[in-house]
């Protein structure tokens, strides 16, 4: 293996878990910081890019295992612990989700510009579809699981999901109280979430996955315990 290889092992393995982490403590200084002088909309999408670490802290490490449940739930794959998803494309698409909405609000503050009505319906739709994504894979799993034990619909990265984005969904709804919704926003906010997904989750998947790729999750993390 050389050092190339070597460093990408290293860098998807927790390290780059670290470094995001890093960006949402500064980030979350920041909007303490400029509190009174940012919009409401600039702070929820510097949030947003603040929490995707933390959500993914949730996913992988405490409880860890949101991989099995999107493979399998999601893909039925028979190989839960590399593909579609790996550690190299799950990486991949949630460094570029917070480098995306925290340059988002760096971007309006260092223009002095509101946000638009778009990237605001937008942003909620990426939200919703947080939250509804999570509660199809918590409902999966309790479906399949129940008979061995589980008693709930959890998953690795509900709770994160429930009360980061789908809170700072809420806030965005009632803070486009504040803008004129006009038919051109909605069609624009449909074309930049596509957009987002297609370049943040779909297209870093289809480059990276291999079903013999080293880039494996070595457990199921809270799956563990029904899979056994």
């Amino acid at each position: 293996m050389d050092k190339k290889q070597d460093f990408c092992s290293w860098w998807c393995h927790r390290a780059w878990i670290k470094f995001s982490l890093c960006i949402t403590g500064v980030v979350s200084v920041a909007i303490l910081m400029y509190w009174n002088e940012w919009s409401t909309p600039i702070k929820v999408l510097a949030a947003i890019g603040a929490l995707v670490p933390i959500h993914v802290v949730e996913e992988w490490v405490f409880p860890g295992g949101f991989h099995y449940q999107y493979n399998v739930f999601a893909f039925r794959s028979d190989q839960p612990d590399r593909y579609p998803m790996c550690r190299l494309s799950d990486t991949i698409t949630n460094l570029l989700a917070t480098f995306l909405y925290v340059i988002l609000a760096l971007w309006y503050v260092l223009n002095g510009s509101e946000v638009p009505a778009s990237v605001i319906l937008m942003t909620i739709g990426f939200c919703i579809l947080e939250v509804v994504i999570h509660s199809y894979f918590g409902i999966a799993a309790w479906l399949r699981f129940c008979s061995v034990g589980k008693t709930t619909i959890y998953g690795p990265g509900s709770i994160t999901a429930y009360l980061g984005f789908g809170v700072f969904g809420t806030i965005l709804c009632y803070s486009l109280a504040d803008y004129t919704i006009t038919s051109s926003d909605w069609l624009w906010a449909a074309v930049e979430l596509v957009t987002m997904l297609v370049c943040v989750v779909v297209l870093p998947e289809q480059f990276v996955k291999n079903r013999n790729t080293r880039f494996i999750f070595p457990s199921a993390g809270y799956y563990e315990r029904f899979i056994k």
